[in-house]
């Protein structure tokens, strides 16, 4: 019945373009890659994108089993978090108070605060993120320079736009900034919570590019993976698979980068995962700022996409669920 329901949900023109694309980067015909593809999807319930996105084509049937991919990313999911509780997670407002004293900037809420607390704060901070309440993937996000403009008038095009979030602009790590001083560029975190052991299986940082300010992967960033000491030593990888040593706006060396206050992050998180049991899978978006590590958001379904990427993976071109298996089934 799974499969016969995941028949029905895809995408056929989508898929038949991704194989095209699999056939011509690995000169293998179109049916091979798709008997390929329905093959591995019923040994491991990998879907289309799984196949092109970790180039199952070059890997073997063994490598491919090592893989977290959709199906193995959901299982996790449904096991360790309560969806009761995603509402803290979903909606920023409740996120904001329940880990306010992990918070460092400043905000408001349009809706639970008057016109004159809206004043207050737009005065004090001339620019400003505004931001919807439950926006994914950094969409409706604005960077707000309100100086010289009307108040007010600013006021009513967010509660129109349903921006109902202010933030004070998160003035990041100068070591950071370097980078690319444009978007905060957040370190994933990812924390599995077993009855209060919380452990660390994956850590990576997402960097912003082109101008944009926001890190997004999927709304033109990058992202590139964290060793245990909060090293990098794995190139950049942008949506396009375009690999990355140095940063193409600022030129600034990634590789080689160490994160600051490092472990500091790291023992947040852990004393964060500990706040709401019931959701034991979370993916926390952090950064280092002059006043020290601020949360941005934690996400209760942490993408999967950016564990496994190509210039990532050791010689044995492995994927990290045995790693996530160990903590989650003690296997």
């Amino acid at each position: 019945m799974y499969y016969l329901s995941r028949l029905f949900h895809i995408d056929f023109k989508r898929m038949f373009t991704t194989i095209k694309k699999i056939s011509k980067r690995s000169n293998k015909s179109f049916i091979y890659i798709l008997f390929d593809i329905i093959v591995t999807s019923f040994k491991y319930g990998s879907g289309y994108m799984d196949y092109f996105q970790f180039y199952f084509e070059n890997l073997s049937f063994k490598q491919r089993s090592t893989y977290i991919n959709r199906s193995v990313n959901n299982k996790y999911f449904k096991l360790l978090n309560n969806r009761d509780y995603f509402h803290i997670f979903q909606n920023k407002h409740e996120f904001l108070d329940k880990f306010k004293d992990y918070i460092k900037r400043d905000y408001v809420y349009l809706d639970d605060c008057t016109y004159e607390d809206y004043l207050e704060f737009a005065k004090k901070h001339e620019v400003f993120m505004a931001k919807p309440d439950n926006g994914l993937c950094g969409k409706g996000i604005e960077m707000i320079d309100s100086k010289g403009k009307d108040l007010k008038e600013l006021y009513e095009g967010f509660i129109n736009n349903k921006q109902l979030l202010l933030e004070e602009r998160i003035k990041q790590n100068k070591e950071i900034a370097s980078i690319y001083p444009n978007s905060i560029n957040t370190i994933r975190v990812v924390t599995i919570n077993i009855n209060g052991k919380v452990s660390v299986p994956f850590v990576a940082i997402r960097i912003g590019n082109g101008g944009r300010v926001v890190d997004n992967f999927n709304n033109g960033g990058m992202f590139t993976i964290v060793d245990e000491d909060g090293v990098i030593r794995k190139p950049a990888i942008n949506k396009e698979n375009e690999v990355f040593d140095n940063h193409p706006f600022t030129g600034t060396p990634i590789v080689g980068f160490k994160i600051p206050m490092y472990e500091k992050i790291i023992e947040q998180c852990k004393q964060m995962a500990t706040i709401i049991p019931e959701v034991g899978y979370v993916g926390w978006d952090m950064t280092v700022t002059d006043k020290g590590i601020d949360v941005v958001e934690g996400n209760q379904l942490p993408g999967y996409d950016i564990y496994q990427s190509f210039p990532h993976l050791n010689e044995d071109k492995c994927g990290l669920k045995p790693r996530f298996d160990k903590i989650v089934y003690n296997k």
